[in-house]
């Protein structure tokens, strides 16, 4: 099966290599999110350094797609599921930089779920990017799984939101910053779902 490795690794391979990416900023997020602000900084820079890396990869992949005049699938699909999984680094990079921009202390435990989902969905994409070269059932159970997640994840920050708003004891500066993380917490799932639905797009053209 090693014929499509000449000139190097193939586009697939690349995304895979380029999703792995995901996991390392999603357990870096986590990380800062669990640690105390004092060490955010540091912990920051570090989320910060996967996200040059992936930015790294992306161009890898891009590279690749632009120069291979042969592809696995449309041209367009694989440029879209590329900048996608870039925006997620870039959204979870963006969360972990309001944490410590805005100097938020502790995140509800609600808040917390999302970062859990967004780990979920971190890995459940990154094992997928390794399967891409043939799209199988276990790819179907990735985008529903995903589909599930960010459904689960919209309610959870919907409550967060009602939380914060309805709060009479709270202190406005502090629910802004709170709506700030929380809001690119929302938005990195948003692009999960996205991501999963380049997929499924590329799933119905195949069949």
């Amino acid at each position: 099966m090693g014929h499509h490795k000449i000139g190097g690794p193939s586009v697939t391979d690349l995304i895979a290599t380029q999703a792995e990416n995901l996991t390392r900023a999603a357990q870096a997020l986590t990380n800062l999110v669990n640690a105390t602000p004092k060490k955010r900084e540091d912990l920051n820079a570090k989320l910060h350094a996967i996200e040059n890396e992936a930015d790294e990869a992306t161009h890898i992949v891009l590279k690749k797609i632009n120069s291979s005049f042969v592809l696995p699938y449309d041209r367009e699909d694989l440029f879209d599921l590329t900048s996608i999984i870039d925006d997620c680094v870039d959204m979870i990079d963006e969360a972990g930089d309001n944490m410590v921009l805005y100097g938020v202390d502790e995140l509800p435990e609600k808040a917390m779920k999302l970062v859990d989902i967004i780990s979920e969905c971190a890995e459940a994409t990154e094992s997928a990017m390794h399967h891409l070269d043939k799209i199988t059932d276990k790819m179907r159970a990735f985008w529903v799984g995903i589909n599930q997640l960010e459904n689960h994840g919209d309610t959870v920050y919907r409550s967060i939101i009602s939380d914060l708003f309805n709060n009479p004891d709270a202190q406005p500066m502090e629910v802004l910053k709170m709506k700030f993380v929380v809001d690119c917490f929302e938005q990195a799932i948003d692009r999960f779902e996205n991501l999963a639905a380049v997929v499924e797009t590329i799933a119905i053209k195949e069949n």
